[in-house]
């Protein structure tokens, strides 16, 4: 179970590089397009998706460690 506990770690880890690059990646094609790469719904729509991946990576973690 401890490989689980790491691999959850490293999905996290991962997560959080990868919503810096797409929000990175979405402020550049929303100002490529003209339009406020600042905007707030914006912001709203990349931090939910990966709130909620983030949030069942946290209950994986707490699933394996209770198994451990």
């Amino acid at each position: 179970m401890n490989h689980h506990l790491r691999e959850i770690a490293d999905c996290l880890d991962e997560a959080l590089r990868l919503q810096s690059r797409v929000m990175d990646l979405t402020e550049q094609v929303y100002e490529a397009a003209g339009m406020s790469p600042g905007d707030r719904t914006l912001r709203g729509k990349v931090t939910g998706l990966f709130f909620g991946l983030q949030a069942h990576l946290e209950e994986l973690n707490r699933l394996a460690q209770d198994d451990a």
